[in-house]
């Protein structure tokens, strides 16, 4: 895991992790969304990962985290890894989430994407959860559509604003 820490703080833990930008107003990464999850992604070795803390409000039933927000964490962490190795912004036009196993309130879990391929006009980024023991809870493929090279830059400049 490139030395990152297993939460959300700012200290990555290791001089080889990349801190990547995160936007102001996104409901998962945006640092000024009261609402938000204000997660905070890290890339190393080709991957992006973040810490997921699930709240008593994500609770779907039973101290289960609902899914809605399972498929959320797995599609930002897809769309920064391909932002990752690519350079370039791109939206989510497909995502296919498997749920192998509950995510439960209390416990803190480790997201991770990973870029797979390059086909013109869209990229395959594939995405899991993992509890602390490295077992995969949920996992995700995803097809992203790059952003023209014009609205990439655009969408760079309003993130370092």
């Amino acid at each position: 895991m490139c030395g990152e820490k297993l939460d959300n703080s700012s200290d990555p833990g290791s001089a080889d992790v990349q801190v990547l930008p995160p936007s102001r107003h996104c409901f998962v990464c945006g640092a000024e969304n009261e609402r938000g999850l204000r997660s905070r992604f890290t890339a190393c070795g080709g991957r992006v990962s973040t810490a997921f803390v699930p709240e008593p409000w994500m609770v779907g039933y039973d101290n289960v985290i609902h899914g809605g927000l399972i498929s959320t964490m797995l599609d930002e962490t897809a769309v920064w890894a391909a932002y990752h190795a690519t350079g370039r912004f791109g939206v989510t036009v497909e995502l296919t989430v498997r749920f192998r196993k509950p995510v439960l309130l209390g416990n803190v879990y480790h997201v991770e994407g990973r870029f797979v391929e390059d086909l013109g006009r869209r990229w395959i980024v594939e995405a899991d959860i993992r509890d602390g023991e490295g077992n995969r809870l949920a996992s995700a493929s995803a097809r992203i559509a790059p952003l023209s090279n014009e609205q990439s830059a655009e969408y760079g400049r309003k993130l370092a604003e």
